[in-house]
């Protein structure tokens, strides 16, 4: 059974509550929860979500700028969905960009940054160790994980010290999480084990100062994921 976390950032009170509501409703249609050609009505996500209206409907309207949902004003929001070549288009622009990032950071990163990134990475392992748990503890461990690759990712950009670079990722991440990889590699240890092998050879360059090979690592290593949830999408998609 594939155990999601429905929390898909790192200190939530922190984030808008439209950016929360739009990552879980990601999540829930590439896993095929939601189908395509559903409708979604802003007083029904209004009352499920514990929230007014106005965040839902920011909420819609950042997922129609992004294509994921068409809005009827006198319906609601129908899904069209990601499709597998819209993550691999998107996954192929974020994995340059935060390659760069990672460059970058390697000569910039501080030391508080770099405890941060280790901690992440050791964060990883620790769930991992988690697989066979019951269902609660698996999705108390997704959410480690899930809170894990968030901030192993995020400490690096914030670690590049490039403002700009750092503004153009938080646009693709609002259109395609990292979180969402979760889904293709729950079921899948072997991937998972991979996942894990990968932020650590990414570490290991920023901590031996090797901009090119950190680069090359990070780049390598969100082709990798990207691929896995296109490939896990269009399984959803052929099932429903």
């Amino acid at each position: 059974m594939t155990v999601l976390p429905t929390n898909l950032a790192v200190n939530q009170g922190a984030e808008p509550i439209s950016d929360h509501i739009v990552a879980v409703l990601q999540r829930r249609i590439l896993a095929g929860e939601i189908p395509i050609g559903a409708w979604l009505r802003h007083g029904a996500l209004a009352e499920e979500f514990g929230v007014s209206r106005t965040p839902v409907r920011e909420a819609l309207r950042i997922l129609h700028s992004q294509g994921v949902v068409t809005i009827d004003p006198h319906r609601g929001a129908r899904v069209n969905g990601h499709s597998g070549k819209d993550i691999r288009e998107i996954g192929a622009v974020r994995a340059e960009l935060e390659g760069y990032a990672a460059e970058l950071a390697t000569e910039r990163i501080n030391d508080a940054q770099l405890k941060r990134m280790l901690d992440a990475w050791k964060g990883f392992g620790e769930a991992i160790q988690q697989l066979g748990a019951s269902e609660g503890d698996q999705r108390t461990q997704a959410q480690r994980w899930a809170d894990s690759n968030h901030e192993f990712h995020s400490v690096i950009v914030e670690a590049s010290c490039n403002r700009q670079l750092a503004l153009t990722i938080a646009e693709l991440r609002r259109r395609l999480p990292h979180n969402l990889s979760y889904g293709a590699y729950a079921d899948n240890s072997r991937l998972l084990r991979r996942n894990l092998q990968q932020h650590e050879g990414v570490a290991a360059a920023i901590v031996d100062h090797n901009p090119r090979l950190a680069r090359k690592r990070m780049t390598a290593h969100l082709r990798a994921s990207n691929e896995a949830t296109a490939r896990w999408v269009e399984s959803n998609k052929t099932r429903n």
